[in-house]
């Protein structure tokens, strides 16, 4: 799977770059790219749970995340190579592997910086809603790309949007179309949802399966669970 970057504001050239500074680091190495992320996600992982000492990766799986970290830095080095110092690019979770441009991203290249500035605010709202939020439902749509601009409640009626904050069913059938083949899972109680990948072998450490807040580690993605956890979704209105 090609290594991919997320840098706001790099050209395609210094993308292009900045992987090949990441790839010199593995070939250096002798270590995969994926056992380097291996390793990265086993020692994020431990910091999620609080660094328990019966838990702690193991000196392959440490020395494999110290690859990937180098590999990062690499890259952000590349990158920022001739740029202000006050805009140099900070190796955090810049690297990762799979297409090079997201799917949300190509929809409509043209809005894609404003879209991408708003990911935060669209998630922390969706952690503290506690029931339909129509204003909600037309934000998501347009980050996503599937709108070109940020619109009205009325608006999302009239354009006919997915009620997502609303309707469980119908946010199901929309990751299904998007992850066709994958698995999708709704715990109601409380409200939690996972997404299986195809062909899931239980021991395949490269498992790509998600959980959308709540792992069965116990660890969370988000700061907070959200705030209508108990709630197993809502009939549309309107």
């Amino acid at each position: 799977m090609p290594l991919r970057l997320v840098i706001e504001n790099a050209t395609s050239e210094e993308l292009s770059r900045d992987i090949a500074a990441a790839q010199a680091v593995f070939a250096r190495s002798g270590v995969s790219v994926e056992d380097a992320m291996s390793g990265m996600f086993a020692l994020e992982l431990w910091d999620l749970k609080g660094f328990p000492p019966n838990d702690e990766p193991g000196k392959e799986e440490d020395a494999a995340a110290s690859v990937w970290f180098q590999a990062e830095r690499a890259a952000c080095e590349a990158c920022s190579a001739g740029w202000p110092e006050d805009k140099a690019v900070r190796a955090h979770r810049v690297l990762g592997i799979g297409p090079v441009e997201p799917k949300v991203k190509t929809v409509n290249l043209a809005t894609w910086p404003g879209r991408q500035r708003r990911y935060r605010e669209i998630i922390e709202r969706l952690e503290m809603a506690t029931g339909p939020d129509r204003q909600l439902d037309i934000d998501i749509c347009y980050v996503m790309g599937w709108v070109t601009e940020p619109g009205t409640p009325e608006e999302a009626t009239e354009l006919g949007l997915p009620y997502l904050t609303s309707n469980l069913t119908e946010g199901a059938e929309i990751t299904q179309k998007s992850l066709q083949g994958w698995t999708i899972e709704i715990d109601q109680g409380p409200c939690d949802a996972r997404i299986i990948e195809p062909e899931r072998d239980e021991d395949d450490d490269d498992d790509m399966s998600v959980a959308a807040w709540r792992c069965p580690e116990g660890y969370l993605h988000m700061e907070k669970p959200p705030a209508n956890t108990d709630t197993g979704g809502y009939a549309p209105s309107g």
